[in-house]
């Protein structure tokens, strides 16, 4: 977060002792404002530019829950927090889904956990910010292509040079937000991460997290394949991301068939798939380690996982089932969970269908899932840091020529 933007935080509390503390709490770290009512609260808000509201739950004529229900049609980016006594835990979490609550934060609250939880909060509105602003560049680059390719004009040549340093600096901003080697390093006892889009931009993208919040020790590795490649695939990708993001932090869902299914009715929502003839997608392979309990769980739409156990190289598959698109299921069939001792576990590769689809070889045919099974098992022994250079160099003597990568690729590696 950048520490020297002066973000505005609007604080609400009928006790005006707890406006005072907060005020001298925070005053230099941010630009404070106070009330004491909800309707002050919302009078505020339409006259300044606010990014995180923080409310009290109990308060007379309009409690916090019922201010934030009411500020969602009007002020929808507002990162918002609500304190609560534990009487009211109930009241909140059923509040969560309705509001869109990023976090609620029981009394007395600790003025450094409240910092950094502040913190944490401006940083998910500058990332969102971020990624509207992609999407909104991506489908600008995409429609200003279409238009002049009508046009078939000199100004044509020049626009199209346009088009395309916005899709290389669109490119640098999908890579800034995979996650960072360092990241995985954190995670995993070694990684390998094989990435290669077929355009400038992908459809595919790769997805970590580590929550250590409440007493929870877990790391959620994703691997997704949108419809798709190049900027199309790209729109679904920040679709994607932002949905992962929604499911893992703010609702704070940690079991893969869970959040595939929240990703699925998302993406459904996203692109009115319900009104419209739209069937875009994506497919998933979702792994949660947790460690607390012991587990290891996976669950995916369309895709496989392979993992090293004891020794022994297994597979689990995934449903027959995309995210979004066009379904052919009864509207509340879930998503398998399947749960593994994360005893004995030691590898798990996650991927997109972009290997084992590859055409190339001596009969110019796909690589299928099995040769790429059967590679993984070969240079396994090397060492994750080894084997990431060995598929590259058997995928690159598969492909006929360069240049003919028939789509996106991704394959994820880790060590627990």
């Amino acid at each position: 977060m950048d520490t020297k933007k002066q973000y505005t935080i609007l604080y609400v509390d009928d006790e005006e002792t707890n406006l005072r503390i907060f005020r001298t709490a925070f005053k230099r770290d941010y630009h404070i404002l106070l009330a004491t009512s909800g309707q002050e609260a919302i009078n505020l808000l339409r006259s300044n530019h606010v990014q995180l509201l923080i409310t009290d739950q109990k308060m007379p004529e309009m409690t916090g829950t019922e201010l934030l229900e009411a500020i969602m049609p009007e002020f929808p980016d507002i990162i918002r927090i609500i304190l609560t006594g534990f009487s009211d835990i109930e009241a909140i979490v059923r509040a969560v889904n309705r509001s869109g609550i990023y976090k609620y934060i029981t009394k007395p609250w600790d003025r450094g956990e409240m910092k950094l939880t502040i913190d944490k909060a401006l940083e998910t509105y500058e990332l969102k910010n971020d990624k509207q602003k992609l999407i909104n560049e991506l489908k600008e680059a995409n429609e200003q292509l279409e238009e002049k390719v009508r046009l078939r004009t000199k100004e044509l040549a020049q626009a199209y040079e346009r088009v395309k340093d916005s899709i290389r600096y669109a490119q640098r901003i999908q890579k800034a937000m995979l996650p960072k080697r360092d990241k995985f390093e954190q995670c995993f006892k070694e990684h390998f991460v094989l990435y290669k889009p077929k355009d400038v931009v992908s459809g595919d993208f790769y997805w970590l997290a580590h929550k250590k919040e409440h007493e929870n020790n877990k790391i959620i590795v994703a691997a997704v394949d949108c419809t798709g490649h190049g900027v199309p695939g790209a729109f679904m990708s920040m679709i994607g991301e932002s949905l992962l993001n929604h499911a893992v932090h703010d609702k704070e869902e940690h079991f893969p068939n869970k959040i595939l299914s929240f990703m699925n009715q998302g993406v459904k929502s996203h692109l009115q798939q319900g009104e419209t003839q739209n069937r875009d997608g994506m497919d998933a392979s979702i792994v949660t380690i947790d460690f607390v309990a012991n587990k290891f769980y996976f669950a995916a739409a369309h895709q496989k996982i392979i993992y090293i156990q004891n020794g022994e190289m297994k597979e689990l598959k995934g449903d027959n089932l995309p995210i979004g698109g066009q379904m052919k299921r009864v509207e509340d069939e879930e998503y398998t969970l399947h749960t593994l001792p994360l005893e004995g576990i030691e590898t798990f590769y996650l991927f997109s269908d972009g290997f084992q689809d590859q055409f190339g070889g001596p009969e110019d045919r796909k690589f299928t899932f099995n040769l790429l099974r059967e590679k993984l098992m070969e240079t396994y022994e090397k060492g994750l840091s080894n084997q990431k250079g060995e598929l590259e160099n058997i995928l690159k003597e598969w492909m006929p020529k360069e240049g003919t990568q028939t789509d996106d690729i991704t394959l994820v590696g880790c060590k627990v």
